[in-house]
């Protein structure tokens, strides 16, 4: 894998984003995170990042949106969902994105496989 990759975590529950700081950054990833899908469309325009990690059900934007706007900066972008709702009508097209889908709470050890192999 590519040394210190860094990944986007967008999720408007900070004990959350919190959590998968710590676990990644003690795994190597470098993190940049916010709350708000405006402030991570922005920084997806000024930062190159290996990956994301996005909350599916988020205030003003859900997280299938945001991955679509985020991959039009970052073609290819490794793109998480995280959800707490499986059976959200949210999820029915996700798949064939090529969007990863992870329920909450998810196993980090999980999104460090999935990162990992997509970022390579």
């Amino acid at each position: 894998m590519k040394p210190n990759p860094r990944i986007l975590i967008v999720d408007d529950d900070p004990d959350v984003t919190a959590m998968l700081q710590r676990s990644l950054t003690r795994r190597g990833f470098r993190i940049d995170k916010t709350s708000s899908p405006d402030e991570a469309l922005q920084k997806a325009a000024e930062t190159a990042y290996d990956g994301a990690i996005l909350d599916l059900v988020m205030p003003g934007m859900d997280g299938a949106d945001l991955a679509g706007l985020i991959r039009q900066k970052i073609p290819g972008l490794p793109v998480a969902l995280l959800t707490g709702y499986t059976h959200s009508p949210l999820l029915s097209d996700i798949e064939r994105t090529g969007i990863a889908v992870f329920t909450k709470p998810v196993a980090v050890q999980d999104l460090v496989d999935f990162l990992q192999k997509e970022i390579g």
